[in-house]
């Protein structure tokens, strides 16, 4: 299966993006209200960057990713910091490279928004063991770590760190 990933440009990539988030919002492992869920999911297309992942045959949309520049507790002024905001594929692609190429293209895509990224960081709710499992590679990355706060992990790792890793695999 040939895959691609596109930045969200235009105003109908914007529209898939947000189309297919909420129509698998149940299934992003966000444990806020909707209202939240939703600043979440857009935030990206006004204060950060989108990208759609779509199978070139059939052509769909079968994942999406968002991050913004910079934390709401500094006012988004330290820009360094990448939060990816919301990371999905559906399930039937779960399990494949996927989610690799993905990421490698999610970093490409912060790179050349911004680069002098520092570091990454993102939310995911604590003690899932799917996520958990999911994300060791990510804490296994030199100067990286993960935290409890309000029942939530924060996971934090040097850009450059990761970015390297992704190029390794």
């Amino acid at each position: 299966m040939e895959f691609m990933f596109r930045p969200c440009e235009l105003e109908m990539d914007d529209e898939l993006y947000i189309q297919f988030l909420l129509e698998h919002h149940n299934n992003l492992n966000l444990p806020y209200e909707f209202a939240v869920k939703l600043s979440f999911l857009s935030s990206p297309l006004i204060a950060g960057k989108a990208m759609l992942i779509l199978r070139e045959e059939p052509y769909e949309v079968v994942g999406a990713a968002g991050f913004v520049f910079g934390t709401g507790p500094n006012q988004y002024e330290d820009k360094h910091v990448c939060q990816i905001e919301t990371v999905f594929i559906r399930q039937e692609y779960r399990g494949t490279t996927l989610f690799l190429q993905g990421m490698r293209a999610l970093a490409g895509l912060m790179k050349q928004e911004n680069p002098a990224v520092s570091q990454v960081q993102f939310w995911a709710p604590a003690e899932i063991p799917e996520l958990e499992r999911l994300f060791t590679k990510f804490t296994a990355l030199p100067g990286a770590s993960r935290s409890i706060v309000n029942g939530l992990a924060l996971y934090q790792a040097p850009f450059a760190q990761l970015e390297a890793s992704l190029l390794r695999t």
